[in-house]
């Protein structure tokens, strides 16, 4: 099942310890998601502070991901969902972080997989 975040913004792109990487705060109040990347530097040359940004996360590969800014295959490491989703997962070695406060059975199956994808426009 594919979840879409379309009122999502940059809160912050931010320096790592690690050169050349920075991690990139993706949040919106009204939909209760927040989003936590590491990302190399190249990556967010295209990205913002304050950009309005869509998110979509789906299972199965995104047939519009080439025509976004960010295209990335991910791999899940953990899911809880216990109060709300939260998601830790890795894309190619770095950091993914997911919170949902209020997340559907259908947006937590999304996970379920080793595999997910996401694209950000």
């Amino acid at each position: 099942m594919v979840i879409k975040f379309k009122d999502t913004s940059i809160d912050s792109i931010q320096e790592t310890e690690t050169r050349r990487l920075k991690t990139l705060k993706i949040s919106s109040k009204t939909e209760g998601v927040t989003l936590t990347l590491e990302l190399p530097e190249a990556l967010c040359g295209a990205l913002a502070v304050g950009d309005t940004v869509g998110v979509t996360i789906d299972s199965k590969p995104i047939s519009a991901g080439e025509s976004s800014k960010l295209y990335v295959e991910g791999n899940v490491f953990k899911k809880s969902g216990k109060e709300g989703l939260e998601v830790v997962g890795s894309i190619g070695g770095l950091r993914l972080v997911l919170n949902l406060v209020k997340s559907t059975p259908s947006q937590s199956s999304t996970f379920d997989s080793e595999k997910f994808y996401m694209t950000l426009k």
